[in-house]
């Protein structure tokens, strides 16, 4: 799959596990979707990463850019926590909405 914001993509992988968020990447590659999931800690974390946390929709309720070692975020009114590598998105707006796309094989 793919997640696309404003006709930039980059690849993702869904899951509903939280148990990811006890994962410390050396270095992001692609994006993750967390769902049933309002908030992200980068206790221990390699590298800086941005996370977008949104509503069911992918409508996005909020967001951290560049969020460094040992960082809490969280946002009550969020259902999905998005995580990136560090300025994938430039111009992440509020009240916006990502889009995932299946991949086409080739």
């Amino acid at each position: 799959m793919d997640l696309i914001y404003k006709k930039k993509s980059i690849p993702v992988t869904t899951t509903s596990n939280q148990n990811i968020l006890k994962y410390h990447f050396q270095k992001l590659y692609y994006a993750i979707i967390v769902k049933n999931c309002n908030r992200y800690s980068t206790i221990a974390h390699k590298q800086r990463i941005d996370v977008v946390l949104t509503d069911d929709n992918l409508n996005i309720v909020s967001f951290k850019k560049d969020m460094h070692e040992n960082t809490f975020y969280e946002d009550k009114s969020a259902t999905t926590t998005i995580i990136l590598p560090p300025n994938y998105f430039k111009n992440i707006e509020v009240n916006t909405n990502f889009i995932l796309k299946e991949s086409i094989k080739k």
